[in-house]
């Protein structure tokens, strides 16, 4: 699937609540599978995120229409992502006065293109049934952020193995606390990797030109094949990262 792979911060006029911004952009997320919304509530900020600049103008155009807004755009950053090299176990507690939750989570890679997989191997004896769906709960319902730069955590494994509960004290949201608390600590021990975007590129250019295109392609790090003559044309097939020709 194509993902977006720039990240734009939206700017509005003053008069415009952020919130009622944001139920604008939420509208047209809902339409378009290729426009991801971010609301960043500790700034106050919205973030957009897209495959380029030919987007935010068609974004900026639909907004305009819409809903008589004029909205601008940052500079858009590379959507970097995060995932980790090797098995680790993480442990959560959360025990205030009158609280107890206590969390124990495998994580291991996944597969590239995986994203985030959970499961649990967790005993009944150890911890009920509706505890342990509650925890997947809690992995499921928020986006998980790696330790590197912060970036989206993906292609990684978690795996409940054990957990306890206080027969009086434990609550719902003890469980989220813990929860969190694991996976945190789980990938503080991990051998962390950074995952950048790259584009699949196919480029058909006159056969005169060949050269001065790989070499151009070259300078951008990308990696690519042989020529392939076709007719007075020819076409060139490769990779190249995202932040060098964005």
């Amino acid at each position: 699937m194509l993902e977006p792979v720039l990240n734009y911060q939206v700017y509005f006029p003053d008069q415009v609540d952020a919130h009622t911004m944001l139920g604008y952009m939420r509208q047209i997320e809902e339409e378009d599978p290729m426009l991801r919304v971010i609301w960043n509530e500790e700034l106050g900020e919205i973030h957009v995120q897209l495959m380029g600049e030919v987007q935010t103008e068609i974004l900026k155009s639909l907004v305009s229409e819409r809903f008589g807004v004029d909205v601008t755009f940052g500079t858009g950053n590379i959507v970097y992502k995060e995932t980790i090299k090797n098995v680790v176990e993480g442990v959560g507690h959360y025990e205030p006065l009158r609280h107890y939750a206590e969390v124990h989570l495998i994580l291991e890679p996944g597969l590239p293109g995986s994203g985030l997989e959970f499961s649990t191997d967790c005993s009944t004896d150890d911890l009920d049934l509706n505890w342990q769906r509650l925890i997947l709960t809690h992995l499921e319902e928020r986006q998980h952020r790696g330790v590197l730069i912060g970036a989206e955590l993906t292609d990684v494994r978690i795996t409940l193995m054990s957990g306890k509960a206080h027969q009086k004290h434990t609550e719902g949201g003890d469980f989220r606390q813990a929860t969190y608390r694991a996976v945190r600590q789980g990938l503080m021990q991990a051998e962390s990797r950074l995952l950048e975007p790259w584009y699949d590129f196919r480029l058909e250019i006159p056969a005169e030109n060949v050269g001065r295109a790989m070499s151009d392609l070259e300078r951008m790090g990308a990696t690519m094949g042989l020529p392939e003559q076709e007719g007075e044309m020819s076409l060139l097939t490769g990779s190249v990262p995202v932040e060098c020709i964005k």
